[in-house]
């Protein structure tokens, strides 16, 4: 038994297939990168709002606390000056 030879119809779908074979190959490869990057790419930014949000809550927090702070002096030096007059009388 010999095995019949290939038809030219059979060699260009063989061609054709191995190539659709190449291309799913690069896409797969190509799509795993693109995936994994998008996937990188998204937790980036969540972690970069995530940290810009923590920033601004600690910009609020330290102006809150700088103006306590000035308040605080304010009150320290009014207690100093009513001080000052109280052993002056």
């Amino acid at each position: 038994m010999t095995t019949p030879k290939p038809t030219h119809s059979d060699t260009i779908a063989a061609g054709l297939q191995r190539q659709l074979d190449e291309l799913r190959e690069i896409i797969h490869r190509g799509g795993d990168g693109s995936a994994q990057q998008s996937r990188q790419s998204k937790q980036e930014n969540d972690s970069i709002q995530k940290l810009q949000a923590e920033i601004e809550k600690q910009r609020v927090r330290i102006v809150h606390l700088l103006r306590a702070l000035d308040n605080k002096d304010h009150v320290i030096n009014q207690l100093q000056t009513d001080t000052s007059q109280v052993v002056k009388d």
